[in-house]
């Protein structure tokens, strides 16, 4: 009897470890920000050589690559770290409730390969994009839209089998790829751990259901509007919140519970500066895992297996899925057409990549530089931690100092005009 129930404790336990090692490894690789030089090494040679055989002129410059007349940067984000990260995020995800087999991992570490590919290709297509509509400068949004783009028939190598109709599987993939793709940034925000974490519970509680209800359908009408509102206004903070209630995906008892609500409310990267905010957040996530995985109530997800969508429901799939792709190419396709911006000609100003300047006050103490950069898309800009994202710089907060931050060698402060 005490074998019978050691083993019946230790499977308990090891349902546990099972249930929330997907969550930890997606929160994980979310948050990942080395290895560049790894995948640097791996991707770059190969677009050189790609581009050699082709007769197009090609210099290395380091942190950019020269392509004929045009500069493409070369970052961790171009290094393909970004897209390693979201196919292996994917997968994992795609994988959660498959048995740990040889042929599970195997399927994991095939994304390594796969996003070596994949963002080669990216590469490519950021490369034939500027050749077009040189000299602009695409915004951070549409990188990861190319990503995107690539990231998603890779990943359908990950998915799992199923008897479900593939409508449904990769309508569900394109909104996983989606929110990843979006959280990845974000996640360096103030309260970012805890965010991440709401995001990926949020996603635990997203599938699409085999009968489509008119409730639903209802419920997309808002949500189309809400989506159109911010692409015209340029509300960049609450694409993240408006993917995850997606209506044809959601759970809309999830969504209006206690818990669920708070960590809804915790996918907008401004709702951790709120007062009190954050500890409310990590109050939600401990109560949702104990819940879950510590007294055994785990989400119960459909058990029939739909095989067949009538033409018309392909098409709201379709169509559903392509606005998933919005929150990337909002800021490009609403651009303003206005003037753009340049210092005071009382500073000594000299063009810098990224559609900025470094400049030169007079009094300016040696050894401290300022540069401008102007904003792209709709005229707003990123947190200063989070816009270094995107270039690759890691900072943090100073001990000292909330206002200034530090990769460990410079010294940052934002200053918005």
């Amino acid at each position: 009897m005490k074998r019978v129930g050691y083993d019946g404790s230790m499977r308990e336990v090891w349902g546990i470890i099972r249930g929330l090692l997907p969550i930890v490894m997606v929160v994980a690789l979310a948050r990942i920000s080395v290895a560049q030089d790894l995948f640097s090494l791996i991707s770059r040679p190969i677009v050189i050589g790609i581009l050699g055989l082709f007769h197009v002129s090609v210099a290395n410059t380091g942190d950019t690559m020269r392509v004929g007349k045009l500069d493409i940067p070369w970052t961790s984000d171009c290094a393909g770290l970004n897209l390693l990260v979201l196919l292996l995020a994917v997968a994992i995800w795609l994988n959660r409730n498959e048995p740990f087999t040889l042929t599970h991992w195997l399927k994991i570490l095939g994304m390594l390969p796969a996003a070596v590919i994949a963002n080669v290709l990216r590469v490519f297509t950021l490369i034939g994009y500027r050749g077009i509509f040189y000299p602009a400068v695409e915004t951070p949004q549409l990188h990861y839209f190319f990503g995107l783009v690539w990231l998603v028939p890779f990943a359908l190598i990950a998915m799992p089998p199923s008897p479900r109709h593939l409508s449904a599987r990769v309508f569900e993939l394109i909104h996983v790829a989606a929110v990843i793709a979006l959280l990845a940034p974000l996640s360096y925000g103030p309260g970012g751990v805890g965010m991440t974490l709401a995001v990926v519970l949020g996603l635990a509680h997203c599938e699409l259901p085999e009968q489509i209800s008119k409730y639903r359908l209802i419920a997309l009408v808002a949500w189309l509007f809400a989506g159109g509102l911010f692409a015209f206004a340029g509300m960049e903070s609450f694409w993240l919140p408006w993917l995850i209630v997606c209506p044809l995906i959601s759970d809309a008892r999830w969504i209006f519970s206690i818990e669920g609500a708070i960590l809804t409310l915790s996918t907008h990267p401004l709702f951790a500066l709120l007062p009190g905010a954050e500890l409310i957040t990590w109050v939600a996530i401990a109560f949702v895992v104990w819940k879950r995985f510590l007294v055994n109530q785990p989400y119960t997800r459909s058990t029939v297996s739909r095989q067949c969508w009538t033409w018309r429901e392909r098409c709201l799939l379709t169509g559903v899925s392509i606005l998933f792709l919005l929150p990337f190419l909002a800021s490009t396709l609403f651009a303003a057409k206005t003037e753009t911006l340049v210092p005071p000609k009382i500073a000594v100003s000299k063009p810098v990549s990224g559609d900025g300047f470094s400049i030169i006050m007079p009094g300016q103490p040696e050894g401290m530089g300022l540069v401008w950069y102007n904003p792209s898309g709709m005229h707003r800009h990123h947190a200063l931690k989070i816009c270094l994202k995107y270039p690759g710089a890691a900072i943090e907060q100073s001990r000292d100092d909330r206002d200034v931050c530090t990769d460990g060698f410079h010294w940052c402060r934002e200053f918005v005009l």
